[in-house]
């Protein structure tokens, strides 16, 4: 909200990730940090200090009786959510947790009924669905002339993991984004069935069927590069088609010629030219703004982070068996 005092939050979790991508952002969309809270207290310090946080902490229920924040934002392993959130919404403190905000399903749902019984927002950070061509492929989507959904392929390719990651935890961490982007687009997915490479690196192919009808494929595998292009989508209608390429550009190709072509005019400074936005970092907690302050509804909650783990789990399984 324009001229509107920014919300003032707390964070917990000061890690790389966080430091890197999420606090940076919090300015620009228009929050407040005001508190740290970290395992470390020296940590919380050193982080609170280098983003002007007054406070830290390494107790979460100390942060939210002394700081008193608006909001949380959460950014820790997936093992530590659960208990941070349900502290917070035990307050009545609204949260923004990065990704995927529990360590799996039920997790996920056993939050997500408690935020609803106790009406607090959990805003959840898959913020592929707030970034620029996302959100501009989903509008062509949404047109009339665009037709039904028929065919969708996603894409997800990366240099090698399998050093950091076992298969399980990989699918949960880094492929979660497309098996999240495949519902943002098509809902839930059904008729799953997965294939995957017998490597030492993974690769995983996914197939379903959408409410609509269409046929939906999700590729995934770390046998690529760090340094090429790492992910797209394509999604046919009837006649027309869309295509993001890399993130950052979307390609809307009609039944006639010529296609148009959408990309971040990256000469002019202004925020939807800017990384935040073309990565989603920052739009998705300018929604968490509008959220809480506004009460908007939510277009990435907890109830859908467990959907999300739950498809996960599903092609995990298959993966393993």
């Amino acid at each position: 909200m324009t001229g509107a005092a920014p919300l003032r939050v707390g964070a917990v979790g000061v890690g790389v990730h966080a430091v890197n991508a999420i606090l940076p952002s919090l300015p620009v969309a228009g929050l407040q940090l005001v508190a740290t809270c970290a395992r470390h207290l020296e940590h919380a310090e050193a982080v609170g200090q280098r983003f002007g946080a007054a406070l830290a902490f390494d107790d979460v229920g100390r942060m939210l009786d002394e700081a008193e924040p608006d909001g949380v934002v959460v950014v820790v392993p997936p093992d530590q959510f659960f208990d941070v959130i349900s502290t917070c919404i035990g307050r009545g403190v609204p949260v923004f947790a990065e990704k995927p905000a529990a360590n799996d399903a039920a997790e996920a749902q056993r939050l997500a009924d408690d935020a609803a019984n106790a009406g607090v927002p959990v805003v959840v950070g898959y913020m592929k669905r707030f970034a620029g061509a996302y959100r501009l492929a989903r509008d062509l989507l949404s047109r009339p002339e665009f037709g039904r959904p028929t065919l969708g392929s996603f894409t997800w390719s990366m240099g090698p993991f399998a050093d950091r990651f076992g298969v399980r935890d990989w699918l949960f961490e880094n492929p979660v984004h497309h098996f999240d982007l495949a519902r943002f687009f098509f809902g839930e997915l059904e008729n799953i069935h997965v294939a995957h490479g017998t490597s030492d690196e993974y690769t995983v192919v996914v197939t379903a069927t959408s409410p609509s009808g269409a046929i939906v494929n999700i590729r995934a595998n770390t046998t690529g590069s760090w340094e090429q292009r790492n992910e797209a989508v394509e999604i046919f209608g009837e006649g027309h088609s869309l295509f993001v390429e890399n993130l950052d550009t979307c390609t809307w190709r009609p039944p006639e010629r010529p296609e148009r072509v959408w990309r971040p005019n990256y000469t002019v400074p202004v925020a939807s030219n800017m990384t935040g936005a073309t990565l989603g970092f920052v739009t998705e907690l300018e929604h968490f703004c509008d959220v809480v302050r506004d009460g908007a509804e939510c277009e990435s909650d907890i109830a859908s982070a467990a959907g999300t783990l739950a498809l996960t789990s599903e092609i995990v399984e298959q993966v393993l068996a």
